[in-house]
């Protein structure tokens, strides 16, 4: 297994703003850290296990900065939210995802494949395929390891590597095991946590307060992220693209995986509100979901509130989950 550490991750943003200025939220990695960085091996698969899969993305970041690494990411992050993590001027990437967007390929296993391996057939670097939870849930965890075997038949060879992030606890044990044995495991240690990039710059001057303009349509502000609440619902007759672009990013910050609506915004105000309501009865019940593995996480239940709520999240399972939520609670009472 290879172990790295990332230190040094806590220096002035400011300097890489300057050096990525289409991305000036991104937190600047100190060149020292260049000599403590290892790239795993070329031409292998390896598994990457956190808690949150996402949060090796800094790493991804450090190695694309530092080391000048070609990377490729698959990701289940829209562009807008990726750009959070990573400067996408500086790599190829493609959203999972069925919206009509330039940069979308839809999340099946035979389209991502065919992606990847027409990729591979030149040069090298990291391909970074994240969403395998979602992957799963989608197509079944026996064709995702098919496809991790193929992908990696294909991988011999090439001076390419492909890093599957992931949360062991959305799968059961035999499942992580499987996988771990098709994909061993990199471990990515970091070592500081990175500052909030929602605080401002130590030394950024303070903006000039400016009026903004009154907008001509106007929905409830979303709230915190991560927290899962129900807005509230909006007319057909109110529901422009504009007001339904906002909805989505309002769900979108709390977590919940709504991509569907993206094609929704290209259709006529009848389909646009019918599939608005039917994404928005989803959320209802991920809310109510939520609120009731809150319950259950307080009580002990915590290793089964993480699966649970990685379903509520992407919106698939919601049955199961209301299922089984009735099964403890009622154990309970």
């Amino acid at each position: 297994m290879n172990v790295l550490s990332i230190a040094d991750c806590l220096v002035n943003r400011s300097e890489w703003a300057k050096s990525r200025r289409s991305s000036p939220t991104f937190v600047h990695m100190s060149a020292s850290a260049a000599g403590q960085l290892e790239l795993p091996p070329a031409g292998r698969v390896f598994s990457v296990l956190a808690e949150d899969p996402r949060a090796p993305l800094h790493w991804l970041a450090m190695v694309e900065h530092e080391l000048r690494a070609r990377i490729v990411v698959y990701s289940r992050l829209s562009p807008q939210r990726l750009g959070q993590h990573l400067p996408l001027d500086s790599i190829e990437f493609k959203w999972l995802s069925e919206s009509m967007d330039p940069h979308a390929l839809p999340p099946s296993l035979e389209r991502i494949h065919h992606a990847i391996s027409t990729r591979i057939a030149t040069e090298g670097g990291i391909v970074w395929l994240d969403g395998v939870e979602y992957l799963i849930q989608r197509q079944g965890f026996d064709a995702f390891l098919a496809f991790t075997r193929s992908i990696a038949d294909e991988m011999n060879g090439t001076e390419w590597t492909l890093m599957l992030p992931f949360t062991p606890l959305s799968l059961n044990g035999t499942e992580v095991a499987h996988l771990r044995r098709e994909a061993v495991p990199f471990e990515i240690k970091l070592q500081a946590p990175l500052p909030d990039l929602e605080e401002p710059l130590e030394h950024s001057p303070t903006p000039e307060p400016i009026e903004e303009e009154a907008a001509p349509e106007t929905i409830p502000e979303g709230p915190r992220a991560g927290a899962l609440v129900m807005l509230s619902t909006i007319a057909q007759a109110a529901l422009s693209p504009a007001v339904l672009s906002r909805r989505k990013a309002q769900w979108e910050e709390m977590g919940l995986e709504v991509s569907e609506l993206g094609h929704a915004l290209t259709l006529d105000s009848v389909a646009r509100h019918e599939v608005y309501i039917r994404v928005e009865e989803k959320v209802r019940r991920a809310v109510e979901c939520e609120r009731r593995i809150q319950m259950i996480e307080m009580r002990g239940h915590s290793v089964e509130a993480v699966k649970m709520r990685f379903r509520v999240l992407q919106l698939t399972g919601l049955t199961k989950v209301e299922e089984r939520l009735d099964e403890i609670l009622a154990g309970e009472l």
